[in-house]
């Protein structure tokens, strides 16, 4: 059986799109070691093979140091890729999964100085990462202090459900009822009969 480099050895394009593709797959079929060596072999990459990795250590247990370190090298690069909202609401995502909030400090004021604080997703991922590492005042504190318009569906279930989680009842059907056009399946079960479990 053909191993990856030589399947892409006979692929006529060969570019940093067939690099990418050949690398995804193998990290969707786990082969982490394998993705690992194709990345740093790999003579074309950028900012989605670098994201495809770290998000591939992220979601597998016994790679989480490897996607900090992953992480630390990307923010070092100058040309073949940089930090940008994915690396960075995925690193937000491990730190929950940690549950280490110095990190998620550290990782949240990067964010805020780089203007990558601001979009629903990223207030979502800092929602999620504060509440799950026990900071539920820096969670709010982050959902409060957003523009109106970076609240969306995502970042609202996210705020709920940290309530939820803190037993706060009445800030979550308070949350819940304010901007109603943005609930849906997901906030109205947390907002109306998750607080009502706590």
């Amino acid at each position: 059986m053909k191993d990856a480099c030589e399947l892409f050895d006979e692929m006529p394009d060969q570019n940093v799109f067939t690099w990418n593709v050949i690398i995804s797959a193998h990290i969707k079929s786990t082969n982490l070691d394998h993705s690992e060596l194709l990345l740093n072999t790999a003579p074309y990459k950028d900012s989605v093979t670098y994201n495809s990795m770290l998000s591939g250590y992220a979601n597998s247990a016994g790679y989480e140091t490897k996607a900090i370190n992953l992480f630390k090298q990307i923010h070092s690069m100058r040309h073949e890729a940089r930090v940008d909202e994915f690396s960075l609401t995925r690193m937000c995502n491990l730190t929950a999964k940690l549950g280490n909030s110095w990190y998620g400090k550290q990782l949240h004021s990067f964010m805020v100085k780089t203007g990558n604080d601001i979009s629903g997703f990223a207030v979502s991922a800092l929602v999620d990462m504060y509440s799950k590492s026990g900071c539920f005042d820096e969670a709010y504190n982050v959902f409060n202090g957003c523009s109106y318009g970076s609240v969306d569906v995502a970042s609202k279930n996210s705020v709920v459900a940290a309530c939820c989680r803190e037993g706060k009842v009445d800030m979550a059907m308070e949350i819940f009822s304010n901007q109603a056009e943005l609930n849906d399946v997901v906030s109205s079960n947390r907002g109306l009969y998750g607080a009502k479990r706590v």
